[in-house]
């Protein structure tokens, strides 16, 4: 079976190594857009706040101990940029270089983006139309 999973932090890499203790056989690909995988996402505003200063302490794996300890092929600076559920393949973009990858399971794991709402301004009343 060949697993395909996007996204390498918290979700990605949780599922990763937990597919790994269900199936030894499995083929499993993680992909990840970012340069990190497996951070501590908890300890970002830590790092924000200059109480962590190395940033690597916030790093539980990089994608060479990943693949030796759990046998998982990572492929980090790749995004997946469509998906194909009838053919059951995904296309990845890995700097420029464009490329088909199939799967027979796949798993969305990306994560999200903040993003700022309209700022509503003040109201003269507590009452919102």
């Amino acid at each position: 079976m060949k697993v395909v999973i996007v996204g390498g932090v918290a979700g990605g890499a949780g599922t990763a190594a937990r597919l790994r203790r269900n199936d030894e056989s499995a083929q499993i690909i993680m992909v990840e857009r970012g340069d990190y995988i497996s951070y501590a996402n908890c300890g970002l505003p830590y790092y924000i706040g200059g109480v962590i200063t190395d940033k690597g302490a916030l790093q539980l794996q990089t994608p060479e101990s990943f693949q030796t300890r759990f046998k998982v092929d990572v492929r980090v600076s790749s995004q997946v940029v469509s998906v194909d559920t009838r053919k059951k393949t995904v296309v990845i973009n890995h700097m420029g270089q464009v490329y088909e990858e199939r799967y027979d399971k796949l798993v969305l794991s990306p994560g999200a983006a903040p993003c700022a709402l309209p700022s509503l301004g003040l109201r003269k009343t507590m009452y919102l139309p």
